[in-house]
């Protein structure tokens, strides 16, 4: 197994994340170079001082956003292949989910910066991690990351406490726009009744008065392929529909087919093994649904997580087996003993 530890240049020492080592251990040589230029490989960055903060925000969510292609400049191989799609559906909109192949924390983004989207959203907490940028039709959609508190370097005798939450934020105000949540204590009640490996979460969409439950359903031969299901108040309709995300799996990938509950196609995730750093295309085949931001957040945010599935499902069963097989007690996070609280004894 290959070493993917780097050398510390003032320490000498080796980290899995270097960037975010040197930020915080070694903060006065933060942005500089050898040659004493600031900035990154001898760059030279402004002088803060003179900048305002809009500007500051402005220049800052612009070096994020070069680090993903524009799609409205470049044509992406993979959406030359969606045309179908919009003559079959009559719509269609694309969405580019976009995992860094390297994060931005540390000196790409800078204590300073991050210090500034602190104090703009207190739901950007500093064990955030950034590790993607989404486009909406190749224009900027925001920023998202995953609490490394939770998902890093958990110890054995902890695991119960090892968790994903993935925030979404906008790029410029860094206002939130969702977060998502994986659920301990539910994932684990499903897989050992269902003997299965069956993920759960619980999604926070912002100025929306309910939480969306999203599940991985048990399935039957001769299904091939996940399931996986929410249900959500439709805002225009006021009226809940349930909707399915249905793995169709392929050689070289998955799809995922987005369902209302007759069987009808609203949307459809392009999940390709092979694809170039870890992007994942999001089509809308529904203007109306499209429009909905609930339903669009917990489509966007339910396809942040598929990066991370795989480790999730190796998780839940290395969790069982460990609740088999020794006297390991089941200790969850108080964050997400605050999910499990009657609302209605609090109100007494």
């Amino acid at each position: 197994m290959s070493d993917e530890r780097e050398t510390c240049p003032y320490c000498g020492k080796r980290y899995k994340r270097l960037a975010t080592h040197i930020t915080m251990s070694h903060p006065e040589k933060d942005h500089v170079s050898d040659d004493g230029n600031e900035g990154k490989s001898g760059s030279v960055r402004r002088d803060f001082g003179d900048l305002s903060i809009e500007e500051l925000e402005s220049a800052l969510a612009k070096k994020i956003f070069d680090k993903v292609p524009d799609l409205s400049s470049k044509k992406d191989p993979r959406k030359a292949n969606t045309s179908g799609l919009e003559q079959k559906f009559g719509f269609l909109k694309t969405v580019e989910v976009d995992f860094w192949l390297t994060n931005l924390h540390g000196v790409e983004i800078g204590i300073y910066q991050k210090e500034r989207f602190m104090a703009k959203n207190r739901a950007f907490t500093r064990n955030l991690e950034l590790v993607g940028a989404i486009r909406d039709e190749g224009k900027p959609d925001g920023m998202f990351g995953y609490d490394t508190d939770n998902w890093d370097d958990v110890r054995l005798e902890d695991y119960g406490r090892k968790r994903l939450i993935l925030k979404w934020f906008n790029s410029k105000s860094v206002s939130h726009i969702g977060t998502i949540e994986e659920m301990i204590v539910e994932s684990l009640s499903s897989s050992i009744g269902a003997n299965d490996t069956l993920p759960s979460f619980k999604l926070v969409i912002p100025r929306y008065e309910y939480i969306v439950n999203l599940q991985k359903e048990h399935t039957k031969l001769p299904k091939i392929g996940e399931i996986f299901t929410f249900a959500m108040k439709s805002q225009k309709h006021d009226r809940w529909e349930i909707y399915t995300f249905d793995e169709k799996r392929i050689t070289i990938g998955s799809d995922w087919m987005i369902k209302e509950r007759d069987g009808r196609i609203v949307g459809r995730i392009d999940q390709k093994v092979l694809n170039i750093g870890g992007k994942i295309l999001v089509h809308f085949l529904d203007e109306e649904l499209y429009e909905d931001r609930v339903f669009y957040r917990v489509v966007i945010l339910f396809t942040m997580m598929l990066y991370f599935k795989e480790k999730i499902l190796k998780k839940i069963e290395l969790f069982r087996r460990l609740m088999d097989e020794t006297d390991f007690d089941l200790e969850i996070p108080a964050d997400e003993e605050l999910f499990y609280r009657n609302p209605r004894a609090l109100r007494r």
